[in-house]
């Protein structure tokens, strides 16, 4: 489900009856708390405002720490990053990787969107799913610049709180770099065969997520990765057990921190919050 790399979570504001629980966790260190708050990544402006809880997560803390420290992000090195990372060998075509029966089928789900495959030749597929799946959110009104992490980004520039990131931008890339070529295809096939659902699933995540329902995240990731679970290690297993030393290090502080991350993050058996409680650590859903 191309909707679930979204993964994040949102807004919860009047119309969220008393006693509503939100995508957002409190953590209590000896001399502190730590916020965990799940994402969505890319949301439109109509999504806001913000919940109150989530606010007041934000007011009552001194550091904001992201996925990556978007403050300290060169938008143009990125972006050429990303290209160079993302051009097939010289010789490599986007059929040549995908092989000619499943690059004919990927094709016509294309030409269905009114996408001529063929403009992106020279690409891997795994940029080619991202590229394509970021143009019909657009088209939906959804962007990064409305998501989570940029809303309050931008509060913390304002209020001069210090920024940080889990990880960076290069080890994002590299995720889906280091990704089998028989992977990728895989993946671009099927973001293609769900592509026309995309706006309504999107919908549908945005829902689930003003209402706190982690169960519906757990569902979609179980649906996304249950058959594979190679992929869904790579792109969240590991890096929720890389992140959680960071994480607790966090609760060792005299400060308060709100940490955001992509809400598929933090929810299900291998989530941030599932390995916090096998350290004995207990996270409560605000």
């Amino acid at each position: 489900m191309r909707a679930l790399w979204l993964v994040c979570a949102l807004f919860v504001a009047a119309a969220h009856a008393d006693g509503a629980v939100h995508t957002l966790w409190e953590l209590h260190g000896k001399h502190n708390t730590v916020y965990l708050l799940g994402s969505i990544h890319v949301l439109r402006a109509a999504d806001y405002p913000l919940a109150p809880p989530l606010l007041a997560a934000y007011a009552n803390s001194q550091a904001l720490v992201m996925e990556i420290n978007l403050k300290d992000l060169d938008m143009s090195e990125l972006q050429a990053e990303m290209l160079q990372g993302a051009l097939l060998p010289e010789g490599k075509t986007l059929a040549d990787v995908m092989g000619r029966e499943r690059y004919a089928r990927a094709a016509a789900s294309a030409r269905a969107l009114g996408i001529d495959l063929a403009n992106f030749d020279r690409f891997a597929p795994w940029f080619v799913a991202e590229a394509i799946s970021q143009t019909q959110l657009s088209a939906q009104g959804f962007s990064a610049e409305s998501g989570v992490e940029m809303f309050f980004l931008g509060k913390a520039q304002a209020d001069g709180k210090s920024v940080a990131g889990l990880e960076t931008a290069h080890d994002q890339i590299a995720l889906f770099e280091h990704m089998t070529p028989e992977t990728q295809a895989e993946y671009l096939d099927s973001s293609l065969k769900e592509a026309g659902d995309l706006p309504r699933e999107a919908g549908e995540m945005v829902r689930a997520w003003q209402r706190g329902d982690t169960e519906w995240f757990r569902g979609e990731l179980q649906q996304e990765f249950g058959h594979d679970p190679v992929l869904y290690q790579s792109l969240l297993g590991a890096r929720n057990r890389k992140w959680l030393p960071q994480i607790e290090a966090l609760l060792d502080q005299d400060k308060n921190y709100l940490v955001i991350v992509g809400t598929g993050h933090l929810v299900g058996q291998d989530s941030v919050i599932a390995l916090l409680k096998r350290d004995g650590i207990t996270a409560i859903q605000k």
